[in-house]
């Protein structure tokens, strides 16, 4: 369904249902928030995030019989960087986020430990790995380096028989390019990012 459409549906302003769905009503009025959930046979905290699913919704809209199909929330561990593939990242118990979207078992969430990918990935920020994802060109990477201990996360640019390295950050004499050698190793690719937001 289209943001024009559902507005439609609703009598809510197009514009207020492009801000929520786009992100940028950080803090939508609950009475926007309320006809959506609704309409889709969820509560606020549901639409949120805050709370799970239901298995299994029918739509509201029973005169034209359309199904909504809705993907189950996973939880996912969060491991921090430095432990990454060791013993230590596969303890149960340890903190999980939720997420919603297609990712293998193996998915796993990490927080951005340097300022080598920004502005598009900045320090601190959430990155969402999935394992079993195969790479493509201009995919972000998770690649163990053969002359280092921990992981790094970069752009992948395949260029014929030859695979580069690329960070983003335009201060290249930090951050340097570099080609992928066969005893590198791709980890995980990049399923989702999230940033993190200070409390003004």
């Amino acid at each position: 369904m289209k943001p024009t459409d559902l507005a439609r549906e609703l009598n809510i302003p197009q514009p207020t249902i492009h801000r929520i769905v786009t992100g940028k009503s950080t803090r939508p009025y609950h009475s926007s928030l309320k006809p959506i959930a609704e309409y889709f046979s969820l509560n606020v905290d549901q639409l949120l995030g805050e709370a799970p699913l239901p298995s299994e919704l029918s739509d509201m809209n029973t005169q034209e019989n359309h199904a909504v199909s809705v993907q189950k929330i996973k939880h996912i561990p969060l491991i921090h960087w430095e432990k990454l593939f060791t013993n230590d990242s596969q303890q149960e118990g340890g903190e999980k986020i939720p997420f919603l979207g297609n990712i293998s078992e193996k998915g796993f969430a990490t927080i951005m430990p340097d300022s080598s990918m920004e502005p598009i990935f900045p320090r601190d920020g959430m990155l969402i790995f999935d394992p079993e994802k195969t790479p493509k060109d201009r995919s972000y990477v998770l690649v163990q380096l053969h002359d280092s201990k921990s992981p790094v996360f970069r752009q992948l640019l395949i260029d014929l028989d030859h695979q580069y390295l690329k960070p983003l950050n335009p201060d290249l004499n930090t951050f340097k390019m570099r080609l992928l050698e066969k005893s590198d190793i791709i980890l995980a690719v990049l399923t989702e990012a999230r940033r993190m937001y200070e409390d003004l």
